[in-house]
């Protein structure tokens, strides 16, 4: 179990899948991030390769007006089925499909972007290329990476990038 750091379900606890294949980013990676956003309209956000949903229940819980969750795992798709009952959460859309498939299929703009894949997929620059070359960023829209090693990412995209370490979690935020 993970807890939501801030926000109206700050302390509330969130399942996690019961498999090896996801990582729930630690408590206080995310309360890291979310400080870093602190200043930022959350608005409409998207969890990419989703798991408990932890970065969109988070973004929810501090003021998000709805978050769209994204993995291929039915087992984390009922694990964030669940959190979100467990929350009383209906502001969501959960769909059980590939990252990569929905960010070139979907219509939908997003004012953040939560991308967290499993540390050996190699999947960051196509997925950055593909949701910049489809516009789905709103306007001063964000995106938020965590990796396990540093990244080689199309930078001049973006008009201002942060980059922090947390143990081994290396958190990139890009500023359209």
């Amino acid at each position: 179990m993970i807890r939501i750091t801030g926000g109206k379900y700050r302390s509330r606890l969130l399942d996690t899948p019961n498999t090896s294949l996801t990582k729930p980013t630690m408590d206080k990676v995310r309360a890291a991030v979310f400080s870093a956003l602190s200043q930022d309209k959350l608005g409409n956000v998207l969890d990419l390769f989703a798991g408990s949903g932890s970065y969109g229940f988070e973004a929810l819980s501090r003021g998000a007006s709805s978050a769209t969750f994204v993995d291929k795992s039915k087992d984390a798709i009922n694990v964030i089925k669940a959190n979100a009952k467990k929350l009383g959460e209906t502001s969501i859309d959960v769909n059980m499909t590939d990252a990569i498939s929905y960010v070139k299929e979907t219509s939908k703009k997003f004012d953040a972007i939560f991308i967290d894949p499993p540390y050996k997929l190699e999947v960051y620059e196509e997925l950055v290329n593909v949701i910049t070359s489809r516009e789905l960023l709103n306007e001063c829209g964000i995106i938020v990476l965590e990796s396990e090693k540093e990244l080689s990412l199309p930078l001049e995209k973006f008009s201002k990038n942060k980059f922090y370490k947390y143990g081994l979690a290396k958190i990139y935020i890009l500023r359209k």
